[in-house]
Order: structure tokens, then C-alpha cells, then sequence
């Protein structure tokens, strides 16, 4: 009878500490979570759009993004991306491009610069609630080359 009382034990534990975690599947732990992700854009067809981080149904308490592109001027804060448009916000409710002129770090040349931003929801031009950052090759006539390439990493609360 004791080692049927020790096994009904073992295993009624045993359940517990497989099903105790399940209560919290899905959510990022309190403190948010990181995440980063990377690609070359070549390819991205002319006035195609790329979900590159989409965290729904969280949110992006801050995200850090950086593009290469090219520009008419590479120096800092001379002028925007000629091709790409970095969109945040929430799909289906409001998302602004967030590269702009201010992004250029005046780093590499006026074929390939680097653009720098950090966002955060609700201040500048960046909507209250963020849960997408969408790639948009804006150029008409053509796709993105090896050049434009995109960073992101983001605090997902």
C-alpha cells in the first residue's frame, strides 16, 4: 500500500510540473522580452511591403531600427532613405514611416548610408500602440538590391 501511496504521489507532482507552466504559454515574461532580427532586402519588388516584426497581440514597448539605403547626400540628418520606408504602428490602424532625413547617420556613402532610429510609442510622430514594423520599397520602377539591409531590436512587453 506505501509504494502505491508513493507512486499516486510521484505522478500527481510529476502532472503539476508539466501543467504549471501551460498558465503562462504565450506571454513574455513581466519585464518584456528582446528580440532581434536581420535581412538583406534584395529582391523586396518596387512598391512591395515586408512585415518584418509583427509581435501581435503584444506590444513593442521601444525598437531600435537600422537600414542601409541609398540617398542623395550621406551626412548626418542630410537627407532620407531614396528607396526604403520603415512603417510602425498597428496594421489595419495606424502606421508612419519613421525614417526620414534626422535617421542619417552620414556613415558609408550616397550609394549605400546607414539610417538609425529608435522609436518609442507615443512620442514624435510614433502611434501609441506599436506592434508592427513594416519594409516598404518605395521605388516604382525597381527591387531592392544586396545594399538595403534592415536591423531591428525590440523590447516586446
Amino acid at each position: 500500500m506505501k509504494n502505491r501511496t508513493t507512486i499516486a504521489f510521484a505522478l500527481v507532482v510529476s502532472a503539476i510540473a508539466l501543467v504549471a507552466p501551460l498558465g503562462h504559454a504565450g506571454q513574455p515574461p513581466a519585464n518584456g522580452e528582446l528580440i532581434a532580427e536581420s535581412s538583406i532586402l534584395a529582391g523586396l519588388a518596387p512598391n512591395a511591403l515586408f512585415p518584418f516584426v509583427d509581435s501581435t497581440p503584444h506590444h513593442i514597448g521601444r525598437a531600435h531600427i537600422a537600414i542601409t539605403d541609398a540617398t542623395a547626400t550621406c551626412e548626418a540628418g542630410a537627407a532620407a532613405p531614396s528607396k526604403v520606408q520603415i512603417l510602425a504602428g498597428e496594421a489595419g490602424v495606424e502606421l508612419v514611416n519613421v525614417m526620414t532625413a534626422a535617421t542619417n547617420t552620414g556613415i558609408g556613402s550616397t550609394a549605400q548610408c546607414v539610417f538609425h532610429v529608435t522609436i518609442k510609442p507615443g512620442q514624435d510622430v510614433v502611434p501609441e500602440e506599436v506592434t508592427d514594423i513594416v519594409v516598404v520599397n518605395a521605388n516604382p520602377n525597381s527591387p531592392l538590391t544586396g545594399v538595403n539591409t534592415i536591423t531591428v531590436s525590440a523590447l516586446v512587453k
